[in-house]
Formats: structure tokens, C-alpha cells, sequence
């Protein structure tokens, strides 16, 4: 019986314990405390139980060896911005490798890879990617949205596994994926060496870089991303912090990005008399010239979410919102540059003075590194 226990627990374990020895931010105490262990137990072994009975448990490997020289890696099942920023990030650990990548996602998402220098060629469509001969599948866990292209298209390849049963937890899930990828490359790297480039990671056309230039964007400006999805991750007073700016002397351009969701928060900016200069490209553009504006500000300013991912890939310093679940601490890494705002409810519970504060701060003084302050 006490076999038996033992063995239900390290299979439970599974599911909040990472599949290497590095540390990884994360709230796993809080999930451990709130989430039934029969509930946890049963998501493991039914995931198991769901690989055996689909041929693909005998199919992982542990390793990417010499003989995976060409690969699909597949990440089908999270549409998020900032999810697809984060899982691929680790990619960077491919380069100057003797073999050849592929990249299915979801369509909407293809676009933020189609210049990619380490994708080769980048499929929305996973019977367009089939008519291809590959060694290895890479897929990000062990549930069945993520291994559904597999199952239709790859059922008998050999694949590796990132995630594996972890799932639950809120996590760092950039460090997530350079631990476990340099461990299934053989755990070469010093953990210091992955910190030190673990970030999000784009590349973008020449035509892309052109449409940019043709937009004769101000030699300084302060990005601010407006709008969102969430109500507690969507920052509700933009024109107050515009306005403290502006008190505090702050005479650089803000210009306005986001999607279709934050024009309301964009009109009460540009209605504001005390705003100064304001440029409106709110909903104007496709994400890879997003990411080449943001390249090019002096402080890029938004909540946590899919374009804070972008201006950590573009290398811009950020003054970053964060709130309630999502810590700073499970989104940035050494390689950033950050000022990082926390509130244990909402991002809109940060005064914009404070906001205010930290972008003069960083245009002032720059950003080396990330510094958390929680209000």
C-alpha cells in the first residue's frame, strides 16, 4: 500500500514539477495548496494513459541526437501573442546547428516567424508542412491540443516533448523552454549562459524594416501600448499618466500602439489638451512592423501581455505593468531591460504618477536590467 502511495505521489509531481534541475519561477506552492491532489493525479494519468492508447508513448525520445537533422517543431493550441513569444524563445540554443527547423502554428500567428532566422520555413496549415520528410517532431506537452497535428499528420515520428505532464502552475515560461531544450540538446550550457540571452525572440524583412522608415517616426518617442483582453491586465487611466509626463517635463512624442481593443483608451489621450505631441498608430499595423517600432523607442510602456513580448524581442527598455497572479518575476530574466510595476489586484491600481515616475526614470537614466517595485 505504501508502494502504491508513493508511487501516485511521484506521478502527481509530474504535473508541478519541472523535467529539470534548474530552479523556475513559479506560483507551484499556491497550486499545490488549492488544487485537489485526485485532480491532479487523475490529469496525469490520463494524459499517460492517452499516449499509450494513441502509439505515441513508445514514439518520445530523450534526447534530439545527430540523426534529428531535420525537424518540425510544432506549436498548435496556444493563440496567445505572448504564450508563442515565450514557448519559442528557447529556438535561439538552434542556431549554428548542423540541421534544418520548421515551424507549424497557428496561422494568425505565422506571421510573427515568416522572417525568422532560425525557422526555415513557417506552416499555418499542418498538411502543407506533411508533404515535408522530417526526422523529429518537437511538441510544447503531453495534452491533446498539442498533439493533435502530430496524431493527423506525424502519428509515427519520433518526437521530443518540452513540457512534458507540466501544466497548472503560472511559470516562467521563456526559462522554462532554454532549461529544457539545452537539456534535451545534451545540457551543455551554463546557467548563467542561458540567462544571460533568455528572452523573446523575432527577426523581420527588409520590406518591413522599409515601411517603418517610410513612416519618418521622431529620431525619440515613448511607445505606450494601449487597450487588452483582461480587465485586471488592461491599464485604465493612459491619459493621466500622459498628463503626469508632461508635468514632469517629459517633451518626447508618446505614440499610441495596441490593437482595435484600446481605441477608447487612445481617444481619451488624444482628446486630453495637456497631452503634447501624441502619434496615433493604434490598429495600424501588422505585428512584425509593431516589433520595428518598438525597436526603435526610447521606453516602450504597456501591461503585461502579448506586446510587452514583442519589445522584449525588439531589446527596447519597457516600464512593465503586472498584476494579481502574473509576478514579474515569471515574465523577465537578466536579459531584459525593465522597470517593472506590481499590484496584488489590478494594473489600474498603479497611480499613474508612478507610471509617470518610472518612464521619466528610464528615459533619464536608461534601464540596465530589471527592477521590480511593488505598489
Amino acid at each position: 500500500m505504501q508502494f502504491l502511495v508513493s508511487w501516485c505521489r511521484r506521478l502527481a509531481a509530474d504535473v508541478f514539477t519541472p523535467p529539470f534541475a534548474q530552479a523556475l519561477p513559479s506560483n507551484v506552492e499556491t497550486f499545490v495548496a488549492v488544487e485537489p491532489v485526485r485532480k491532479i493525479l487523475w490529469r496525469r494519468i490520463r494524459r499517460s494513459l492517452w499516449l499509450t492508447l494513441t502509439g505515441q508513448r513508445s514514439l518520445e525520445r530523450s534526447r534530439i541526437d545527430a540523426s534529428h537533422r531535420r525537424i518540425l517543431w510544432i506549436h498548435h493550441g496556444m493563440p496567445q501573442i505572448g504564450d508563442s513569444l515565450m514557448d519559442l524563445a528557447c529556438r535561439v540554443l538552434l542556431r549554428g546547428r548542423d540541421l534544418s527547423v520548421d515551424l507549424l502554428i497557428d496561422p494568425h500567428l505565422a506571421p510573427l516567424y515568416a522572417a525568422d532566422d532560425v525557422f526555415a520555413r513557417v506552416y499555418g496549415d499542418p498538411a502543407l508542412a506533411a508533404r515535408n520528410e522530417y526526422d523529429l517532431v518537437i511538441v510544447l506537452s503531453a495534452s491533446a491540443q498539442s498533439l493533435r497535428a502530430k496524431l493527423s499528420h506525424f502519428k509515427r515520428l519520433p518526437y521530443v516533448n518540452l513540457q512534458r505532464f507540466y501544466t497548472g502552475p503560472e511559470f516562467h515560461r521563456t526559462l522554462f523552454g532554454f532549461y529544457r531544450l539545452d537539456q534535451l540538446l545534451g545540457g551543455q550550457a551554463r546557467d548563467e549562459d542561458l540567462l544571460a540571452i533568455a528572452r523573446p525572440h523575432m527577426s523581420v524583412s527588409a520590406e518591413v524594416r522599409g515601411a517603418v522608415d517610410a513612416l519618418a517616426l521622431p529620431p525619440r518617442f515613448i511607445a505606450v501600448v494601449v487597450g487588452g483582453v483582461r480587465g485586471w491586465r488592461t491599464y485604465a487611466h493612459w491619459a493621466a499618466v500622459v498628463e503626469a509626463l508632461r508635468a514632469a517635463g517629459a517633451t518626447e512624442p508618446v505614440l499610441l500602439l495596441g490593437a482595435a481593443n484600446g481605441a477608447a483608451a487612445r481617444d481619451a489621450v488624444v482628446a486630453n489638451p495637456r497631452a503634447g505631441a501624441v502619434l496615433d498608430h493604434v490598429d495600424r499595423h501588422s505585428l512584425p512592423e509593431v516589433f520595428e517600432i518598438l525597436r526603435r523607442a526610447g521606453v516602450v510602456v504597456c501591461a503585461d501581455g502579448g506586446l510587452l513580448h514583442v519589445a522584449h524581442a525588439a531589446g527596447a527598455p519597457t516600464v512593465a505593468l503586472f498584476a494579481e497572479r502574473i509576478q514579474p518575476e515569471y515574465r523577465l530574466t537578466p536579459a531584459n531591460r525593465s522597470l517593472a510595476l506590481y499590484s496584488r489586484t489590478e494594473v489600474s491600481e498603479i497611480a499613474p504618477g508612478r507610471v509617470a515616475e518610472a518612464i521619466v526614470a528610464a528615459l533619464r537614466e536608461g534601464v540596465v536590467g530589471v527592477s521590480i517595485i511593488r505598489v
